[in-house]
């Protein structure tokens, strides 16, 4: 940002102190107007009781050999004893603050001086503030005028009190009269935009913006292209009138008004139809994002898009697919959890941002189920079941239903909501509920609604050439089963067990011989009326022949 520099600053108190000399008043100043003092005493003037007019005559020959007057010379101060008839003549240094010349700024002032009979390099100007802390000591500077000085203070504080004091050799020199200074307080102006010489239509994008500056301060605007800083202007006016060419149109303006480093005033100015978001099309997920926006004045012909990876410091180039009036972009090549700026630029000048939107990609999500099975009944055959996951903010997921004993009758669905009822294909099985989001795994449950079969170890017979075992059927009904037994190189065909219920229990009795010794076999039950369900698999080995 550039402001008055110090060496502006100073050529604008000059000719404020050469060509600006106000009126004395005693009340405080308006908004930005320079503090100005009633003349109180003007310079030190003494002198001594003369005993003759002799005595007169000799002190004005003296003073009048040493470049001085003292017949109507204001601020002339003659010490006392200075004239010593006979001896050598001396005169007392003098220095006088000339408040009525001062000019005093927001941080900065000069302060003028009227003084004789001084040698600079021992005359030193000290600044202090109401609690008496020194805030700055510097030396006095020679103006165009005879006997004239000033000093020169910076880095002052608005609407604050100074005090200030002459110092020769480390010895304070008296100063009559007003010797301290208020800073103005930040002001502020309001602006007006003359739109007089604007015309869109025609291409002509000037500006004009106005502000009361009645005392003509040195006031510095800058014109900040919101799109596209690199265009930014800067101008510095005393007479409130600020005329600008707008680089181009498809931007918004900022106007900043600067006094002394402060902003004292600011307005904004645009004539054109921006990108804007269009509402709820904007949706982040753990490795995409999805954004539909109004593209306004723009000509999405000449548009650069791009995604930067802020923390990598890496840049995705992106395709936008226009829609009507609107734009969409969308990617799901992103990492979760990371710090993304998409941006739309001008493809001709790279500097011109025409939409910018920072946003980060969430974590990936860990989703606890429940299950609700308040309307799963078995008995009336109705198998339905609720899952519920927190998902607030509603975000797509990938639902698989795996049914653990027969993979055909698996199942898949895409919910935003927090759940999902799903209809179970058959109750006699386990199932695995799988979660994922965007690619990701996101959430997992096993469950079961019955008692599955079970191989009675006790009861289990493996011979050389036959096999027997019980089978507990938990609570699969008996009727919709069917054993089988097969080589489990499948170099034979299956064979159908016979099953033979065992009283008192769930169990059934099941018999096979003429096997092969030293073969391994398969047995299985499946459902009668679908070959594919399987509710129990046991493989074994017959033993080894012992001939």
């Amino acid at each position: 940002m550039s402001h008055l520099n110090e060496q502006d600053s100073q050529e604008e108190f000059r000719h404020l102190a050469e060509d600006k000399r106000g009126v004395a008043k005693e009340t405080s100043h308006e908004t930005g107007e320079y503090n100005e003092f009633a003349i109180s005493g003007g310079l030190l003037s003494t002198s001594e009781e003369e005993e003759s007019s002799s005595a007169e005559e000799t002190a004005s020959k003296a003073a009048t050999a040493v470049g001085g007057s003292v017949g109507g010379a204001v601020g002339l101060a003659v010490g006392i004893g200075a004239i010593v008839v006979g001896t050598t003549i001396g005169f007392s240094t003098s220095l006088a603050l000339l408040p009525e010349e001062n000019i005093i700024g927001i941080r900065q002032a000069q302060c003028f001086f009227e003084a004789e009979n001084i040698d600079l390099e021992e005359v030193s100007i000290q600044l202090t503030d109401e609690e008496g802390q020194i805030v700055q000591s510097t030396e006095l500077l020679p103006t165009e005028q005879e006997n004239r000085y000033r000093t020169e203070f910076s880095n002052l504080l608005p609407q604050s009190t100074y005090y200030v004091q002459g110092f020769e050799e480390g010895r304070e020199i008296s100063l009559e009269g007003e010797n301290s200074f208020t800073t103005l307080a930040i002001p502020h102006y309001d602006i007006e935009i003359d739109e007089s010489e604007f015309d869109k239509e025609r291409e002509q994008y000037d500006l004009t913006f106005l502000i009361e500056n009645p005392n003509e301060y040195p006031i510095e605007a800058k014109l900040v292209c919101e799109n596209d800083e690199t265009w930014t202007q800067h101008l510095v006016e005393t007479d409130g009138q600020y005329r600008f060419t707008l680089p181009t149109i498809l931007s918004s303006y900022r106007l900043e008004l600067y006094q002394e480093d402060y902003l004292v005033g600011q307005t904004r100015f645009s004539d054109y139809r921006g990108m804007e978001l269009i509402d709820e099309a904007v949706e982040i997920g753990i490795s995409s994002v999805h954004m539909g926006l109004l593209y306004g004045d723009i000509d999405i012909t000449q548009i650069d898009v791009s995604i930067e990876d802020i923390e990598n410091d890496e840049v995705i180039e992106l395709e936008a697919a226009p829609d009507g009036y609107a734009l969409y972009v969308l990617t799901d090549q992103l990492e979760a959890e990371s710090d993304y700026l998409l941006t739309i630029r001008d493809a001709r000048r790279p500097t011109l941002t025409y939409f910018s939107y920072r946003f980060q990609t969430i974590p990936v999500p860990r989703y606890e189920i429940t299950i609700d099975d308040a309307d799963f009944d078995i008995a009336n055959g109705v198998y339905d079941l609720t899952f519920r996951i927190d998902n607030p903010s509603r975000y797509l997921v990938d639902a698989q239903l795996t049914c653990l004993n027969d993979e055909t009758l698996n199942d898949f669905a895409l919910f935003t909501d927090d759940r999902l009822t799903l209809t179970l294909p058959s109750p006699y099985s386990e199932y695995r509920l799988d979660l994922s989001q965007e690619g990701y795994d996101v959430g997992s449950l096993s469950f079961r609604y019955y008692t599955p079969m079970q191989v009675v170890p006790e009861t289990l017979g493996i011979e050389e050439t036959s096999f027997q075992v019980e089978v507990d059927l938990g609570d699969v009904p008996l009727e919709a089963i069917r054993a089988y037994l097969r080589r489990t190189d499948g170099t034979e065909e299956e064979r159908m067990f016979e099953m033979v219920p065992i009283d008192g229990t769930s169990r059934i009795g099941l018999t096979m011989g003429g096997l092969t010794p030293s073969t391994a076999y398969t047995m299985e039950i499946r459902d009668s009326s679908r070959d594919t369900f399987r509710y129990l698999s046991y493989s074994f080995e017959t033993l080894a022949s012992s001939a």
